[in-house]
């Protein structure tokens, strides 16, 4: 990684025990092998070392030099103040993360230093920056001085660069530093940019010489880890997880820190205490339901402690954050195949149906749970747009009073902010408890499917987790379409490739028609379940009703290619899953496939899913392309051909096993190249 630092201030060459505020803030990058160091100075700011410098007379300067820095290489690139004064871990915030984030380290609150440029921070992102021209409505926090730009944000960062180089804009140069400008320009060109921080840690440019020495004083009177011990365990988890979990986890995060082990071997431990739970599970007497539960709670446990470690020890990695989440969901659906076959074995009816049903819906809600906040993150994106010769954002003051009234992006900025200020301040209430709960996170679901076991057995646990999932469902679908209605902010076509959201294969990525995607979709969904329905009570028509759903689903749906803009689109993702997965048990029903086959293929495609879910969330997956999964139509497609006589078994199990080898092969592949790529040995990407 490069890096390139703006010395504009004599405090960079401030004397701190020996050495200056710069030699500080290079050792630091060097230990997150950060080498590629160049300096854009002012006469007289120069440092004393020996790395490439470019003497720079003004802001103006400052930023012809970076324009053609970022047009020199599409690597990733830290951009920083090189005065800036970090604690370790507050820089290792943003110089451990591996993904495709780009984003600044802030600091909450306000600050009256010459170089701290106001911020305005939402949702995690930072959406507006103040200059002396530019009012950042709202202010909540202050730049510190450092800044990421990942490879897939380097373009943004050059048209950035060129705005603020364009002629009438040049006089913004007077009104802030360089760091700040770009800042600015890539936040009111819509850009993601993720607002890191480390509360409890002191970082930050110092104001002059004396306030140098004074910071560093105070970052190395306070205990570093400690606060990472701290800040590691998350504070607003679920009900089960606070209580049952996070009370004790971090005496397991010491230990297997001791050990020096890693988030990922850690995961790993907890994936095999699931593949324990799930053969208990199987097995089914008493004493290994029991067993089983006990084997969950610990597997439960592992999934936190990973995440804790990670946060703890700075450990993080693309494919460590990747496979939590794939693991995460996979461990769950294997222990409902287990509490499903054991239940099973000894007679008990139903119970397979009752394991299809939870994933199906379970994977259906996680997609809207994606999707939505895609939606959220991009209604917010859509305030901080704004021209840079205007001197005020469109949020709304932070003392009431509006920005821009008529808008329907503050409105739904409004509406969030006041949900997440009042969610805020019912914290740890019986209130706050009951809506964190209601939604059924995964550490009830867990503690649903344990106690269910252990206490009954494996249809009365699926049984009773569908029932929740169900009222879940329910309860958060009808808040966010309300929320989402009352706004009418079109979201999800600003996007980019809408196609990658679909998951589409060939027909759909062909398809030229052009119609309303969500009522499209809905409409397929609803003859979906109509198939569904027919097929149990007319078995007759199971293969007819199942081919002529799964026809018009391709067909219809694959023509709504008109843009996602309706408040509602982000619903369009989450009806293709619930599409793709109802074609699947239809065809699987009409064809007298065996249900443990059925769900052998559901679970492959969750997992196939999740990956790209991982994608929009964590912005991290090992897989290069989703050419070759074939697309929602693509996939059903190949299942309606499962409703030949005689094929049903074999199509099944060959669509399982592909899907299963193109994630599989896919993860392990980007795994490998990502790997040698860092071990600085080039490993050509293949077309997956």
């Amino acid at each position: 990684m490069r890096a390139v630092l703006l010395a504009d201030t004599p405090t960079t060459n401030a004397l701190l025990d020996g050495h200056t505020v710069f030699d500080r803030l290079v050792a630091q990058l060097n230990r997150f092998d950060v080498t590629d160091i160049t300096v854009i100075a002012r006469p007289g700011c120069e440092p004393n070392r020996n790395v490439t410098v470019i003497t720079s007379a003004d802001v103006a300067s400052d930023l012809a030099f970076l324009a053609e820095y970022a047009d020199a290489s599409d690597e990733p690139t830290i951009v920083a103040s090189a005065d800036a004064i970090l604690a370790d871990t507050a820089a290792s915030q943003v110089l451990s993360d591996p993904t495709r984030r780009s984003g600044a380290l802030v600091v909450s609150g306000t600050h009256d230093g010459s170089h701290a440029p106001r911020l305005r921070l939402e949702r995690g992102l930072v959406v507006s920056v103040g200059t002396d021209f530019h009012v950042a409505h709202g202010a909540n926090g202050y730049g510190a001085g450092l800044a990421k730009i990942s490879a897939p944000y380097v373009p943004d960062w050059r048209a950035a660069l060129r705005q603020l180089l364009a002629d009438d804009v040049t006089a913004l140069a007077q009104r802030a530093d360089a760091w700040t400008l770009q800042l600015l320009a890539l936040v009111r060109g819509g850009a993601k940019l993720t607002a890191y921080q480390v509360p409890g840690l002191e970082y930050r440019r110092p104001d002059d010489d004396a306030d140098a020495t004074t910071l560093v004083g105070r970052i190395d009177a306070v205990d570093e880890d400690a606060v990472r011990m701290g800040l590691c365990v998350k504070r607003d988890d679920d009900l089960f997880a606070t209580y049952s979990i996070s009370t004790w986890s971090r005496h397991l995060v010491r230990f297997f820190e001791r050990l020096k082990w890693t988030p990922v071997a850690v995961t790993w431990l907890s994936i095999l205490f699931a593949v324990i739970a799930a053969g208990l599970f199987v097995e089914a007497s008493r004493v290994a339901l029991i067993g089983g539960a006990v084997a969950l709670y610990l597997s439960f446990a592992l999934d936190c402690v990973d995440g804790q470690l990670a946060r703890y020890a700075h450990r993080f990695s693309a494919f460590g954050g990747w496979l939590d989440m794939i693991a995460d969901r996979g461990k769950e659906y294997l222990m409902y195949a287990g509490l499903a076959a054991g239940a099973a074995a000894n007679g008990l009816t139903w119970a397979w149906p009752l394991a299809i049903a939870a994933i199906t819906v379970q994977v259906v809600r996680h997609m809207m749970d994606t999707w939505y906040g895609t939606m959220q993150d991009a209604a917010t994106l859509r305030q901080a747009e704004q021209s840079l010769l205007a001197g005020s954002d469109k949020f709304a003051p932070a003392g009431g009073g509006t920005g821009e009234t008529g808008s329907a992006a503050v409105r739904i900025g409004r509406q969030l902010g006041a949900l997440s200020a009042k969610f805020t301040s019912q914290h740890r209430s019986p209130s706050y408890w009951f809506k964190r709960t209601i939604v059924f996170p995964v550490g009830e679901r867990w503690l649903v499917m344990g106690l269910g076991a252990a206490l009954f057995d494996g249809r009365v646990a699926l049984a009773a987790l569908l029932a929740w999932q169900l009222l879940a469902f329910a309860y958060t679908l009808a808040g966010r379409t309300l929320r989402s209605w009352a706004a009418k902010v079109p979201v999800l076509a600003r996007e980019g490739d809408v196609s990658t959201h679909r998951d589409d294969g060939l027909i759909a990525r062909f398809a030229r028609a052009g119609a309303p995607p969500l009522p499209v979709a809905a409409l397929a969904l609803a003859l979906i379940v109509s198939s569904l329905v027919l097929i149990v009570s007319t078995p007759g028509f199971a293969r007819g009703a199942a081919a002529l759903a799964g026809i018009l689903f391709v067909a219809v749906v694959a023509t709504a290619r008109n843009p996602h803009s309706g408040p509602l689109d982000w619903l369009v993702p989450a009806c293709l899953r619930a599409g793709e997965f109802g074609m699947i048990i239809a065809c699987g029903l009409a064809a007298d496939v065996p249900a443990p086959l059925v769900y052998a293929l559901l679970f492959v495609l969750s997992l196939y899913h999740y990956d790209l879910a991982a994608r929009i969330d964590k912005a991290a997956s090992p897989l290069d392309s989703r050419a070759f999964g074939l697309g929602w139509d693509g996939r059903t497609a190949v299942v309606l051909l499962s409703l030949i006589p005689g094929l049903g078994v074999v199509v099944f199990a060959a669509l399982t096993v592909y899907i299963g080898v193109v994630f599989l092969g896919g993860a392990l592949l980007g795994r490998r190249i990502a790997s040698a790529t860092r071990k600085g040995t080039p490993t050509p990407a293949p077309a997956l």
